[in-house]
């Protein structure tokens, strides 16, 4: 079979980065969506240079008319068969009292809408090719947040129970919809959060390699993006319809 073109979004840092990477290892050929079009362009960069097939895109995928150009440039690479929504905003200060109408229109149109805005156009091709699988990327703020983070949780809340209905949906045209829901990761945006919030990285418990504490330590990117290339493989042909928490076990304290 021709190798299955990927679509990742949010590709020029982070989880998106190390996705596109990850999944142009197992022998995707990538489309690295990303506002930052030169950031795009070096993922895709690192994946041809570790010997894959990779393309960046520049893309904002809170527009309708992007998330159609990408989709289309993707389709030109070959068969459509993965679509990885990894970008998100996240908002500052954010609280049901001070979210102004355009920050919340902006977090919801990329966190959320973009699932609908690529699908609409990505979907139809995975139909053609026989199958396919879309991969969502929520959080633990779905379901254990903390203060001033009402936005950002209410939006990985909606992508979960997307993820949910899209499989129902798609099920009969052999596309799966799954998600993962990462604990805290060292990312730019994280270390942003974290300097907003006044904790240093050691505080909240990173150090040289990205560890720390032994339940919820901090991921690094490529330890999600690991997870998220399984549940696109077929090995991980059973997993439908659910988010797959991956937090190292933040989740699992009480206190």
């Amino acid at each position: 079979m021709a190798p299955r073109v990927s679509i990742v979004t949010g590709a020029a840092s982070g989880i998106g980065r190390a996705t596109a990477l990850a999944l142009a290892a197992g022998g995707d050929v990538v489309l690295a969506v990303d506002r930052d079009g030169d950031g795009a362009a070096r993922t895709a960069a690192e994946v041809v240079a570790a010997g894959g097939a990779a393309e960046g895109f520049a893309a904002d995928v809170g527009a309708s008319a992007d998330c159609r150009s990408a989709v289309l440039a993707a389709s030109a690479l070959g068969d459509v068969g993965a679509l990885v929504h990894v970008a998100g905003v996240m908002l500052a200060p954010d609280s049901v009292e001070h979210v102004a109408d355009d920050e919340l229109d902006r977090l919801l149109a990329v966190n959320v809408g973009a699932i609908f805005r690529l699908g609409r156009h990505a979907i139809p091709l995975m139909r053609a090719r026989g199958g396919g699988v879309v991969v969502t990327t929520s959080s633990v703020h779905a379901f254990a947040t903390m203060t001033d983070c009402a936005a950002y949780a209410a939006s990985k809340g909606a992508i979960v129970a997307l993820t949910r209905q899209m499989a129902l949906d798609l099920a009969a045209d052999g596309i799966r919809s799954v998600g993962v829901a990462p604990g805290s990761v060292d990312t730019a945006l994280t270390r942003r959060e974290l300097e907003r919030r006044g904790l240093t990285a050691e505080e909240a418990g990173f150090d040289a390699t990205g560890s720390g504490t032994a339940i919820g330590r901090v991921a690094a990117p490529e330890e999600v993006a690991a997870v998220i290339a399984w549940l696109a493989s077929d090995a991980a042909s059973l997993v439908n319809g659910t988010t797959l928490t991956a937090d190292a076990g933040l989740l699992a304290r009480l206190v």
